[in-house]
């Protein structure tokens, strides 16, 4: 009869650090002046200083509007941490009865100014398609690469300063 009530308790305590090892993964985006809209991937979320939770590690789009200030738009790489690689994820999600967190810094320091708008000529406006349509799903390969984001989390508190 004891034997009975025993599973059910293990099986509740394994689903309790299951769900308790959840990794808390922020990114906190700045600027200078503060009051920056922030987009993220083509998705107004908010203005600066904004903290965004998020789950995937990988390349996103950041870009700043602020009214008497150059837009400011970057690819950032989100590089996930050592214990994120397999197998390292699953003990350090699944097995470990503690979350991590990992906190990301982004700041830019925005431009004086106006944006300034000058018409493509055809060339360039045919030069462009040429390439979106010689490339595949990966899309054109001579892009610049992402820049990364706070590559080495847990060291002390810094912040990417845009030059």
């Amino acid at each position: 009869m004891a034997r009975t009530h025993l599973r059910p308790s293990i099986l509740g305590a394994l689903a309790v650090l299951a769900f308790g090892c959840a990794a808390e993964r922020t990114l906190r985006i700045t600027s200078e002046p503060e009051g920056a809209v922030v987009r993220l991937d083509d998705e107004t979320i908010g203005t600066t200083p904004f903290d965004l939770s998020f789950t995937h590690y990988g390349i996103r789009r950041v870009t700043l509007y602020k009214p008497g200030f150059r837009t400011h738009s970057e690819q950032i790489e989100l590089e996930p941490p050592w214990y994120e690689h397999f197998p390292m994820d699953f003990v350090s999600e699944i097995l470990l009865p503690f979350g991590w967190k990992d906190e990301r810094k982004y700041h830019v320091a925005l431009v004086r100014g106006s944006e300034v708008m000058t018409p493509p000529s055809l060339r360039s406006v045919i030069e462009r398609a040429d390439a979106l349509r010689q490339a595949g799903p990966e899309g054109p390969r001579d892009l610049p690469a992402p820049r990364p984001v706070d590559v080495a989390p847990g060291r002390p508190d810094e912040e990417s300063k845009q030059p």
